[in-house]
């Protein structure tokens, strides 16, 4: 998918792009801007040490496998785990592809990412009560000269929250 993003830029001609991605998408900006050098500015969230640690989402809290099954089951009310609960809900709400969501959790990215080719200036955002987000100074420090921000919530309340995208927007201002 980081691949697509620099193809896509290429199709645009595009000398410079702002990238923003969250959960997910902040894995797959965050390989695209350790490779590709028109990412100017780069925003990232709802991921934290796990994309150090485990070189992407943070698969300790939510497993790849209860993922997956929460999004094919046929009855949500039988999913156990809070947190694939919350993710089977926040899709069937946004209407997203459940079939496809739980292809990608089979094959989530688990490598190390080189956090430190990324020159981009980097924001990122983490919820206060987010597990996946977990200890994300570590992400932090890990990107030569990220800024953190800290919102009250967890993986789904944050990117609802007023702050969120006054400061994404205030950041690619800047």
């Amino acid at each position: 998918m980081a691949a697509d993003l620099s193809t896509l830029y290429d199709l645009l001609d595009a000398p410079l792009v702002h990238q923003v991605g969250y959960s997910m998408g902040a894995i797959i900006s965050l390989i695209a801007a350790s490779r590709d050098r028109r990412i100017g500015r780069l925003v990232v969230g709802g991921v934290g040490a796990g994309v150090v640690e485990l070189g992407g989402v943070d698969t300790r809290m939510l497993p790849n496998d209860v993922l997956q099954q929460a999004l094919t089951t046929p009855d949500p009310a039988t999913i156990t785990h809070d947190g694939a609960a919350g993710f089977r809900a926040f899709a069937d709400m946004i209407g997203a592809d459940c079939t496809a969501l739980a292809a990608q959790a089979q094959v989530v990215h688990a490598e190390p990412i080189p956090l430190a080719d990324i020159t981009a200036p980097t924001l990122v955002i983490a919820g206060a009560d987010d597990p996946l987000a977990g200890r994300p100074h570590i992400l932090t420090e890990a990107i030569g000269g990220a800024h953190l921000l800290t919102l009250p919530g967890d993986h789904l309340q944050v990117p609802g929250d007023p702050c969120f995208v006054a400061e994404i927007i205030g950041f690619l201002d800047a």
